[in-house]
């Protein structure tokens, strides 16, 4: 494949901060790299937390964000590993904040790159590590945990659906957090049994009394905040808390006699440590299920597609209503797609 010698990626305007589109060098490889020319990426909330973080610092020019995305191997760097998917078609995930999947090429290692079966989509290939795999890690846990009950906060979104859905599959009863009314609306219509609004004025006395009906042992929090310290002050004793992020951007204080008087746990995911700590292979047999699952089972719901040069406008789309599904960003399109 003709490989350019520069190529459109997603940059910060650290004027404004806006999201902006710049010509830049395609990235050179090293050893055990590989080259991703990209077909879709999503726009995660990791992604926009890389974002916000990245305004900090005093040189945004080099930053290209995008955790996740699809595309196909074009040049391959020295070792066997890269030489063996050259030419095929993956989802990746970046390595560092200078190469994202919000371009047209990306490098990264070879053992960021899954092969994609023919049957995935591009656009559904995109979206399948983070997300997807998330869920996957999650009732990995809950299965070694040996829990019949689980609470997750979000689970309005794409992952928050997956876990509902996942949770009937296997027999665990999944109690969900959402923010709204409209949100319960949107888990009561996929067949989810158990909603709670967290803005409702009897939300802890609702959620105890759930609790303690389904002896729900696990919670995945994903807002964090002051929320945290209801869930550990009301799950039974043993319980255990795992923080996998930020939303609600609060900082974190938090009493930890729960911890000492109820014997509960406190603890925090992150999926690039899960995939480190069960190496290539386990992590390889882990996205096949995700893509069998994904041919009769799942699907992630996409809310529109844009091209990289409509960064800002699909970023603030995803935002106005994250619960409507996914965003992707498109390379070589050059019309939005909001269909």
């Amino acid at each position: 494949m003709n490989i350019p010698e520069r190529m459109q990626a997603v940059s910060i305007n650290k004027q404004d901060g806006t999201l902006v589109v710049q010509n830049v060098p395609v990235p050179e490889l090293a050893k055990g790299e590989v080259l991703v020319k990209i077909s879709a990426a999503p726009i995660n909330p990791s992604d926009l937390s890389r974002i916000k973080n990245s305004n900090r610092r005093d040189d945004t020019t080099s930053f290209v964000p995008g955790i996740e995305g699809s595309g196909t191997v074009v040049a391959a760097g020295a070792g066997l590993l890269p030489r063996l998917w050259l030419g095929k078609r993956v989802v990746c995930s970046s390595i560092n904040d200078r190469s994202g999947t919000w371009a047209e090429y990306m490098v990264t290692k070879a053992e960021r790159c899954f092969p994609l079966r023919n049957y995935i989509s591009d656009y559904q290939g995109a979206m399948l590590l983070v997300n997807p795999m998330t869920a996957i890690a999650f009732f990995d846990i809950i299965r070694r945990g040996n829990h019949k009950a689980i609470v997750n906060t979000a689970a309005a979104g794409s992952l928050g659906k997956m876990i509902e859905l996942l949770g009937r599959k296997f027999g665990i009863s999944v109690v969900n957090i959402v923010r709204n009314k409209s949100q319960v609306d949107i888990l009561h219509a996929i067949g989810a049994k158990y909603v709670l609004d967290s803005s409702n004025e009897n939300f802890r006395e609702d959620f105890h009394s759930l609790c303690l009906q389904l002896n729900s042992t696990l919670v995945f929090d994903a807002i964090a905040g002051r929320q945290t310290q209801q869930f550990l002050d009301v799950i039974p004793n043993g319980g255990s808390v795992i923080i996998y992020g930020n939303l609600s951007d609060e900082k974190q204080e938090l009493n930890l006699t729960p911890l000492v008087m109820g014997n509960k746990k406190l603890s925090g995911f992150f999926l690039a440590n899960w995939i480190n700590e069960n190496g290539l292979i386990k992590t390889i047999r882990s996205l096949i299920r995700v893509q069998q699952l994904f041919k009769r089972e799942l699907k992630i719901e996409i809310q529109g597609r844009f091209p990289l040069e409509k960064v800002q406008q699909a970023v603030d789309t995803y935002l106005n209503n994250m619960s409507a599904g996914k965003v992707l960003l498109i390379t070589g399109s050059k019309e939005v797609d909001l269909n």
